[in-house]
């Protein structure tokens, strides 16, 4: 029986070390905590992060100074984020400057309706505005890539809530979140196991995030649509910074396959933009309820609807309500 009972003792605890990270940490009380993150650009070193996690109860205040230099400027940050034992967001304050160019100050403070006490609203203070929404059943309070320490909270509140496909944010926005699965990092002669993610919403552009096995954010690279990087490091991964940047070019690259598969071919041959607005730029009045034929890709004829005549091959798509222009181009590639 006693033999019986350790066999069966075992299995117990291989089942539990098993479960997923958010449902230990669903389990595990609260605890102090505190680290750092070494802020990078292109992998060149800018500054750095710091933060503390404090318990009380069953509630969690994460403080975070995220500052770095940017050709000569500084760009400081601060935040604190005040949640549950599961990091379901109570409180969120971020002020300061996210960018040499681009500051920040919001307050978002979530509480029990009157209604119902299940259900939440959300006051949001930004600038002069200050809206109450009804908050959804599962979201996160965060306002962009930085900074770093609550990407993190962000994480382990995903990891604790059923990992939905896709995370409303507060004070605006939804993220969506993909397991890419498991990846052995080299770090000073050993493998470390880390579970690496892709983020999609939370900039303009993909992140790909690392999470080790005691539910740290390991690593974060952020590439946005001008393809500035930007990298985030906690301070005893530093040396796999490289591992880190090569993994996230090629979530870049298996993301551009997948969209393209999604896409519709190009279409070929005569068409007809019926009922929109033509604004040509030249200084002349606005076209409204206009047509614009194209054939081979080139334009043909543009008019009023009533002048312009369409060749009987074309296809007829209608724009009302909708405005052409000249074709746009990127004048800001580095």
């Amino acid at each position: 029986m006693k033999e019986h009972f350790r066999v069966n003792l075992r299995h117990l605890c291989i089942l539990i070390l098993s479960l997923s990270p958010g449902i230990l940490l669903a389990q595990t009380p609260p605890s102090n905590e505190s680290g750092k993150f070494r802020l990078h650009k292109f992998e060149q070193p800018i500054g750095e992060e710091t933060y503390t996690i404090t318990a009380d109860g069953n509630k969690l205040t994460l403080k975070t100074d995220f500052k770095f230099t940017d050709r000569g400027t500084e760009v400081p940050l601060t935040a604190t984020l005040c949640t549950s034992g599961t990091y379901a967001p109570e409180s969120f304050v971020i002020k300061g400057s996210t960018s040499r160019q681009s500051q920040i100050d919001t307050e978002v403070v979530v509480s029990s309706g009157d209604a119902s006490p299940s259900a939440e609203t959300a006051t949001i203070h930004q600038g002069k505005e200050t809206p109450t929404v009804t908050a959804p059943n599962t979201f996160f309070t965060i306002a962009g890539y930085a900074p770093v320490a609550v990407q993190m909270a962000m994480m382990r509140y995903w990891r604790a809530h059923g990992q939905p496909a896709q995370l409303p944010t507060l004070p605006s926005g939804a993220i969506n979140i993909r397991d890419r699965g498991s990846q052995a990092v080299s770090l000073n002669g050993r493998d470390v196991q880390l579970e690496r993610y892709t983020v999609q919403g939370l900039i303009w552009g993909m992140e790909t995030l690392w999470m080790d096995g005691a539910n740290n954010l390991a690593a974060s690279v952020s590439t946005d649509a001008e393809f500035d990087h930007f990298e985030a490091i906690r301070d005893e991964y530093e040396p796999a910074l490289s591992t880190f940047v090569a993994s996230a070019a090629h979530d870049q690259m298996a993301f551009l396959a997948e969209m393209s598969t999604s896409l519709p071919g190009r279409r070929t041959g005569t068409f007809a933009f019926i009922g929109g607005t033509v604004v040509d730029v030249t200084g002349k009045p606005a076209i409204p309820n206009a047509t614009v034929v194209t054939s081979a890709g080139k334009i043909i004829a543009v008019g009023p609807k009533s002048q312009t005549r369409i060749p009987s091959d074309a296809q007829r798509i209608d724009v009302s309500g909708k405005y052409i222009v000249p074709g746009l181009w990127d004048i800001h590639a580095h």
